[in-house]
């Protein structure tokens, strides 16, 4: 009976957790799409379907917006794409509570550990904003844990599942190639013993994530364009070493600046995970990937990895602090806003606060929530009036910038009729 009432005191806590998390990211909504793949993403779905299938188009997620849209299309688009990421978001939180605890984790522990994931700078923001990485974790989570219960029970049903999974990853992100060692490793160990259901798993798999190749069959852009931008072709496929040695100490930062003193718990519990063997196929191919695509905001490919490393935080908690309190995560936020207060006084604060002002300066790239920074109307005038750095590369941003105020103006207009 004690157990029982354990159990239902740790659901209800969880409970708690995901309301207070949709509660926190409903607040952290800005007044526009932030300048990037958000702006492109919202204005693109606006403008209806898109069956290109590029690198930077991510062509299940894009169109999953413009559908939505056609549902509601009486709803201001920012708004309704970014409840998207948050509905998307809280789903992937709940997947990853199952998770974890395929890894023995205790329940207990793992409401830590999701509530450490959900307030992570890194994981907080791409939950309100309308970019692909939310959605992508949600389908990402269910592909690792049918993966894993599948090497739990080696039942077909769970190979047939993230057979199918994986097809859907690739329409989602391409990144998802990176899941293929691993894929490979699980059709070598199943094989021999099910080769019916395996030939089935695969080209499954191949049909689903053949939808790709369509465009190409057609002449509309060639093999490339699917894999990778070609404005980053020059950072994936070359080898720099000063690059890459940049590259690991810029994404230290990211990895620290998420889980500040959690990291501590990694080296303790390391040692007491489940299935290495299995996560190392999964974990190298990303960090190379991390270390090799060098671009600005690499920290959202760490994503996948930092799953991972919660498993690895959990166990080190349990063997350390198995009476660790929950509240004590708390500090990471508060770490957050102490933090941008603190740098926006300094002079590198004052600086970046001049120079991308538009954007939220210190504010937007040490503190999650993006409610309360600029409207895009800041850039636009900022563009205008050539206050920019390297004017030319928001030439398209501005565009797009341009086209939002439109629609803006638009669902205005219709709300005060």
């Amino acid at each position: 009976m004690l157990h029982i009432k354990k159990y239902e005191n740790n659901s209800y806590l969880f409970f708690v957790i995901t309301l207070f998390l949709i509660v926190t990211y409903f607040f952290s909504i800005g007044q526009d799409p932030i300048l990037g793949d958000s702006l492109a993403f919202t204005v693109q779905a606006y403008n209806g379907f898109d069956f290109t299938t590029n690198a930077t188009n991510h062509f299940l997620y894009s169109n999953f917006l413009a559908l939505i849209h056609k549902i509601i299309p009486f709803m201001n688009p920012h708004y309704l794409f970014v409840f998207i990421s948050i509905i998307f978001s809280i789903g992937t939180l709940i997947g990853i509570k199952k998770f974890l605890l395929l890894f023995d984790i205790s329940d207990k522990i793992s409401n830590v550990l999701v509530l450490l994931f959900g307030v992570s700078f890194t994981y907080w923001r791409i939950s309100i904003i309308t970019e692909v990485y939310a959605f992508y974790m949600f389908f990402a989570v269910l592909f690792l844990y049918n993966s894993f219960k599948y090497l739990e029970s080696r039942k077909n049903k769970y190979f047939i599942k993230l057979s199918f999974l994986l097809g859907i990853l690739f329409l989602i992100h391409i990144q998802s190639i990176l899941f293929l060692l691993f894929y490979l490793v699980l059709i070598l160990e199943n094989y021999k013993s099910n080769t019916k259901q395996t030939l089935f798993g695969i080209i499954l798999f191949v049909f689903i994530s053949s939808i790709l190749l369509i465009p190409v069959f057609q002449g509309k852009h060639n093999f490339l364009a699917i894999l990778n931008d070609n404005a980053y072709q020059d950072s994936f496929f070359n080898f720099n070493p000063s690059v890459i040695i940049k590259s690991f100490i810029k994404n230290i930062g990211f990895l620290i600046y998420n889980f500040l003193f959690f990291l501590y718990f990694i080296f303790f519990g390391y040692k007491n995970i489940k299935y290495k063997k299995y996560i190392l196929f999964i974990f190298v191919p990303f960090i190379v990937f991390i270390l090799k695509h060098n671009v600005s905001d690499s920290y959202v490919f760490h994503l996948v990895p930092y799953i991972f490393l919660l498993i690895a935080i959990g166990k080190g908690i349990e063997s350390k602090l198995p009476n660790f309190k929950i509240g004590l995560v708390l500090i990471i936020p508060l770490f957050y806003f102490v933090t941008y207060q603190i740098l926006g006084k300094t002079s590198f604060g004052e600086k970046m606060n001049t120079e991308i002002g538009f954007k939220g300066g210190v504010r937007y790239f040490f503190y999650p929530p993006l409610s309360g920074n600029p409207e895009i109307e800041s850039f636009v005038k900022a563009y205008q009036q050539k206050k920019l750095k390297d004017i030319k590369t928001f030439d398209r941003q501005y565009e797009l910038a341009l086209e939002w105020l439109k629609i803006k103006r638009n669902f205005k207009n219709i709300n005060s009729k």
